[in-house]
């Protein structure tokens, strides 16, 4: 498939989107592989660079998981070739095992990694700040404040990485990760390099261990080594000509304050800077900046990183600067940032009658139009089947749905929180259902584990195997939707296709579950209400772990396949509807509306996926198909 990324015309501009300015930055710069596991705002790196490897001769892979993606990435750089491994920020914890130790060790090869951070927390539990990660791990960090600098410095990072030999983080945040802006295209660098490996540099064989890990005073020569450049760089920007009040912009951040200057006609009384890097932090630069300052404004996403070491540095650079930020509550400690904030507070700061904005005006009267709207799952979606079924065999099974724990996992299915269902209890990070339900049963709190598919490849295989090996009555409904949905329908090992659609043997959740020593396996059709009680049922009655797995394609997937036909339509039968609102209440398809004035259910017919599960939950047989 054909993508902007892929032409080789130096000079011609297109609009890309950050993310994928950041893909096109990685092919200029040579890489030969990439490897990644989905999560936004992560995904569209992973999602373009697999339409076009192909094209240009690279590999791409969704790994089993952001450990595994940088493991193989690390690989690759040992044998002398570029690399890059993307990943949403709270996957670099899940990296940070390989992380740490590829530092001490050094690469070979070009090895970035990029972090997409998400501040404000747009489809993310936290919004984790990763440039901590590159100061605790000695990894240079680069913040791009536009999708250009996102190109432009991802290829320079992988040349800065093979220069001082060490892995370097691109760190975006949600707002550029998706925002489109015209890039100039470089020119697509093939290094036609031997895959070789460097005995010398890695081989215990060669080496022996005392050289290639007590390595921590070489670490540290080498972050100063960066320091060295970033003290140089071009894209580190000043503007100052003698004005007493200055700011800083930290990568993304940066573009608030410069829309907020050019907005407010304050150029030439606020002097400023553009960082984009944070760590290691170029003293000299800064100091220089900061030295005739009385006032400084540091705005950056989403930590007082950038913060906190300018004031170690002011007190002996500019004692008496007074330094404003997010440790100061001058902007608030969490959340994004915007250029109305920046106006607001550059207006307090120069004594300046603070001006209504377009956009403000806008929200207001959005406001005023729009109501919020509560998380669903999609029309049709399996696992709001699953979830019905299940909470019937729990309520005839356990007595109450409050007599066991529902500890849900990330994807979808984690919406099982969500009225009308309401049937989850916890959710943490990835694979961790299957891990605290052991804890809750072992001490006698009765839990189910709600996982998905991707979810359970991804961290459930050891938690599962460690329920088995100590014993833990769980029990582990796997919502098996064959699609890793939420983060934009990547592969996983058990659809049985790559990334770039090879196919490939699956490989089948009850098979890893049976080897890894279950004995109650079952697979069911959600769809099938009454089979999928059934099997709830027996799985909760079962002694030790017991799973069943309830498969069913995702609604959208559904569709999309069924096109240009569409799937068939259910309709209320307003002559047989009693109005009990069951099938609102209990089920609550998106599809499903109230009639006021009838005091009747109906059906939204082009929002309807043609499930049959309303059907089913119908208790007086009011809902069919339309032929």
């Amino acid at each position: 498939m054909s993508h902007p990324v892929a032409l080789d015309r130096p000079g011609e501009r297109v609009v890309l989107m950050g993310n994928e300015a950041i893909a096109r930055g990685a092919i200029e710069g040579g890489i030969t592989l990439a490897a990644s596991y989905p999560g936004t705002p992560s995904s569209e790196i992973g999602n373009t660079l697999a339409r076009v490897a192909k094209k240009l001769g690279f590999h791409f892979e969704w790994s089993a998981n952001e450990k595994v993606a940088l493991e193989v990435a690390y690989g690759a750089s040992m044998v002398n070739q570029r690399v890059i491994c993307p990943m949403k920020h709270v996957g670099v914890n899940v990296a940070l095992d390989i992380l740490n130790p590829i530092t001490l060790r050094g690469v070979k090869g070009g090895l970035v990694v990029v972090s997409t951070d998400d501040p404000s927390q747009h489809s993310s539990r936290t919004e984790q700040d990763n440039r901590w990660m590159g100061k605790l791990n000695d990894v240079p960090i680069i913040e791009p404040s536009s999708p250009q600098e996102a190109k432009d410095l991802t290829k320079y990072a992988l040349i800065l990485s093979e220069q001082v030999k060490l892995p370097v983080l691109i760190r975006t945040v949600t707002r550029l990760s998706h925002m489109r802006a015209d890039v100039e295209l470089g020119e697509i660098e093939d290094l036609g390099r031997k895959p070789e490996f460097d005995w010398e540099g890695f081989s215990y064989r060669v080496t022996g261990f005392e050289k290639l890990f007590r390595r921590h005073k070489e670490r540290h020569e080498k972050i100063d080594a960066v320091e060295a450049e970033f003290e140089k760089v071009p894209f580190n920007t000043i503007k100052n000509n003698g004005e007493k009040t200055g700011i800083i912009g930290v990568g993304f951040a940066f573009t608030y304050v410069k829309d907020a200057l050019e907005a407010m006609d304050v150029e030439d009384k606020v002097a400023w800077m553009k960082l984009l890097t944070p760590h290691p932090l170029p003293k000299k630069k800064v100091g220089e900046f900061i030295k005739g300052l009385d006032t400084l404004l540091i705005a950056e996403e989403v930590d007082p990183y950038v913060e906190l070491h300018i004031k170690a540095l002011a007190k002996d650079t500019n004692p008496s600067l007074k330094i404003l930020g997010r440790m100061d509550g001058t902007l608030p400690r969490e959340g994004e940032l915007s250029h109305e904030m920046i106006d607001e507070k550059i207006s307090e700061i120069l004594g300046m009658p603070k001006k209504p904005t377009e956009r403000a005006e806008i929200e207001a009267e959005k406001d005023e139009l729009l109501f919020d709207r509560m998380l669903t799952m999609c029309a049709g979606c399996p696992h709001r089947s699953s979830l019905y079924a299940l909470k019937k065999a729990v309520k005839e099974v356990k007595g109450d749905l409050m007599n066991v724990v529902v500890n849900g996992d990330i994807g979808c299915y984690g919406l099982a929180h969500a009225p009308p269902m309401a049937f989850e209890d916890t959710y943490f990070a990835m694979g961790a259902s299957i891990g605290v339900s052991q804890g809750m049963q072992q001490m006698g709190v009765d839990t189910i584990a709600w996982i998905g598919d991707g979810t359970f490849l991804h961290a459930g295989i050891p938690a599962l195997q460690n329920a088995v090996h100590n014993g833990a009555n769980i029990k582990i409904v796997v919502a098996d939707n064959a699609a890793v949905a939420m983060t934009g329908f990547q592969t996983n090992p058990q659809m049985g296709v790559t990334a770039t659609g090879d196919k490939v043997d699956p490989i089948m959740i009850e098979d890893i579950a049976r080897a890894s020593g279950v004995k109650h396996v079952e697979v069911v059709d959600p769809y099938d209400l009454d089979a999928a009680e059934a099997a709830f049922k027996r799985m909760l009655e079962a002694e030790g772990v017991a799973m069943v797995i309830s498969r069913r394609v995702c609604a959208m997937v559904a569709v999309r396949k069924m096109r240009p036909e569409r799937p068939p339509v259910y309709v209320v039968d307003p002559e047989k509807c009693i109005g009990c609102k069951q099938c609102l209440n209990n089920y609550g398809c998106p599809a499903l509306m109230w009639n006021e004035d009838e005091r009747k259910a109906s059906i939204d017919t082009t929002l309807c996926m043609g499930c049959d599960s309303c059907a089913q939950v119908c208790p007086v047989g009011a809902i069919g198909r339309r032929d």
